[in-house]
C-alpha cells in the first residue's frame, strides 16, 4: 500500500482466497487477481465483474466493493491490470467459449465498458501464455490462445495463431502480430526492470527480443522462496518493485530477493522470430513455384539413388562383418552428436526444461516429486486429472524421442514409488543414461 507507482501482481499458484464478506459462495474458488495503482490496491473476483478496493478503517483493513456490475460468468482466467489509474480486464472465458475482449472500468457509471479492437485475440491465464504490460507506451503484449472462440467446435485449433505473439496499442485498439515465440511454456512470475521473469529460470527482454538464463545461484534463491516439496509455502501473490522480487501468502509470510543484471546469462537466442515483410508475390505463385521445385528435386534424387544402387550393393557385399559393424557404430555415434547439436529438432522447450530439472536432481542423487514436475511444466493451477495427463504426455514424449538413440530397454526418465506415500511416484534419470542426457542438454560435447 505504501508504494506510489503501479504494481502488476501475479498469482502463479492456487491458494485459498481472500475473505470477501458479500461474495456469493459459488465464486469463492474462481480465483482472485490484484493490481496496484496510484489510487490504491484493487481486487477483481474472476468470473464476475466485481471490483473491491482495500481501505483502512480503525485498526484494520477491509475490502470495499466499488462497482455496480451485474453480469457474471464471462471472464474466468482473465488478465487484470492497470495503466496509470485505469483498471483493465482482458480475455478470459466462460461457458463453452473464450473471448479476446479488452474491458476498462468506467468510474463514472461504476461498470465495465468494452474497447473496440481491430482483431479478437483470445487469451486465458490457465494456459501459461506469455503476457507483458508496457505502461510506458500503453501497450499489452500477449501470446495468443490458438483456438476458436466458440468451444462448441470442440477446441478446434487455429494453426495460424500457434506460438504467435501480439502487441495491442491500447489507446488505438489496434493489434499487430509481432512474430512467433521460440518456446512453449511461458508462465510469467513477475515483471522486472530487466524483463519478464518466466518459468523461474529465464528473463525475457521483449523490447530487445532477448532471452537471458537465470544463474544457478539466483535460481536456488528463487525456488527457496516457494519452500520445498515437503514443506511448500502457500504462496498467494508475487510482484516486483524496482529490482526486488517479492512473494507472500495471505497471513504472515513474505520474502524477497534482488534480481540484478549480473545474475543474467545471455542465451544468444531471440524470444520470437519477427514477422517477415510481405512480398509482392502472392501465395498462389509461391505455391505453384514450390510444387515445381519440389518435383524437380524429387526426380533428381530418385535418379541418383537408382544410379548408385548397384555400385553401393557391390561395395557392401565385399565389406567384412567387422568393418560393417565398425561403420554402423561410427554412424550411431555421429547421429547422437548430430541430434544433441540440433536440440530444437529433438525436444521442445517444455520437454527440455523438465529433462534438465530432473537431471539436476539426479545429479545430486535426489528424486523429483510430482509437485515439482507440475510447477516446472506450468500445471500447478490445473486439476489433478489434467496434471496427470500433462505429466504423462511430456515424460512419455521425452522417453519416446530419446529411445531412438539410447539403444536401451529402459526409459530415460524412470520412476519409483515414494517412500513417504506409496500411492505416489518420484522420478529420476537412470544412471546408465546420464551421459546421454548430458549430450542432449549440451552439457557434454
Amino acid at each position: 500500500m505504501q508504494e506510489k507507482s503501479n504494481v502488476l501482481v501475479f498469482s502463479p499458484y492456487p491458494s485459498r482466497p481472500l475473505e470477501i464478506n458479500d461474495l456469493p459462495s459459488n465464486f469463492k474458488q474462481s480465483g482472485q487477481v490484484l493490481t496496484k495503482t496510484k489510487k490504491g490496491l484493487f481486487l477483481n473476483q474472476l468470473g464476475t465483474g466485481r471490483i473491491y478496493q482495500l481501505e483502512q478503517g480503525k485498526n484494520q483493513y477491509r475490502w470495499n466493493r466499488i462497482d455496480s456490475t451485474f453480469y457474471t460468468g464471462y471472464n474466468f482466467g482473465s488478465l487484470f491490470f492497470s495503466v496509470d489509474t485505469t483498471l483493465y480486464s482482458f480475455g478470459g472465458g466462460g461457458l463453452f467459449n473464450f473471448n479476446g475482449n479488452l474491458r476498462y472500468f468506467n468510474n463514472n457509471i461504476r461498470e465495465w465498458d468494452a474497447v473496440r479492437l481491430s482483431h479478437s485475440i483470445l487469451w486465458n491465464s490457465t494456459e501459461a501464455l506469455f503476457t507483458l504490460i508496457d505502461t510506458d507506451e500503453n501497450k499489452l503484449i500477449v501470446q495468443a490462445l490458438p483456438l476458436e472462440s466458440d468451444q462448441q467446435l470442440k477446441n478446434r485449433q487455429v494453426d495460424e495463431l500457434k506460438q504467435t505473439i501480439w502487441e495491442l496499442d491500447i489507446a488505438k485498439g489496434k493489434w499487430t502480430m509481432v512474430g512467433k515465440v521460440n518456446f512453449d511454456n511461458s508462465l510469467v512470475f513477475a515483471q522486472t526492470p530487466l524483463g519478464a521473469l518466466v518459468n523461474m529460470d529465464k528473463i525475457v527482454d521483449f523490447k530487445n527480443n532477448k532471452i537471458y538464463s537465470v544463474s544457478i545461484n539466483l535460481q536456488s534463491k528463487l525456488f527457496k522462496l516457494f519452500g520445498t516439496s515437503a514443506l511448500p509455502m502457500q504462496v498467494a501473490y508475487t510482484f516486483c518493485i524496482d529490482s526486488t522480487y517479492f512473494v507472500g501468502d495471505l497471513e504472515n509470510y513474505i520474502d524477497s530477493v534482488v534480481i540484478s543484471r549480473k545474475d543474467l546469462i545471455d542465451m544468444g537466442t531471440a524470444f520470437y522470430e519477427p514477422v517477415k515483410p510481405s512480398s509482392p508475390i502472392n501465395q498462389r505463385e509461391y505455391l505453384i513455384g514450390g510444387i515445381v521445385v519440389l518435383a524437380i528435386v524429387s526426380m533428381y534424387l530418385l535418379y541418383r539413388k537408382t544410379k548408385h544402387r548397384s555400385s553401393k550393393t557391390t561395395i557392401s557385399a565385399i565389406g567384412s562383418p567387422i568393418e560393417q559393424s565398425k561403420t554402423e557404430k561410427e554412424n550411431k555415434e555421429t547421429q547422437v552428436v548430430f541430434r544433441s547439436g540440433k536440440l530444437m529438432e529433438l525436444l521442445n522447450e517444455r520437454e527440455r526444461l523438465l529433462l534438465d530439472f530432473i537431471y539436476k536432481h539426479s545429479l545430486d542423487e535426489r528424486l523429483t516429486t510430482i509437485e515439482e514436475i507440475n510447477k516446472v511444466i506450468g500445471a500447478s493451477q490445473r486439476n489433478s486429472e489434467v496434471q496427470k495427463r500433462l505429466r504423462s504426455d511430456i515424460i512419455g514424449a521425452v522417453n519416446d524421442k530419446l529411445e531412438v538413440i539410447s539403444e536401451s530397454k529402459y526409459n530415460i526418465i524412470d520412476k519409483q514409488r515414494s517412500d513417504f506415500d506409496k500411492r505416489s511416484f518420484e522420478y529420476f534419470i537412470r544412471p546408465e543414461h546420464m551421459e546421454l542426457v548430458e549430450k542432449v542438454l549440451g552439457k557434454k560435447s
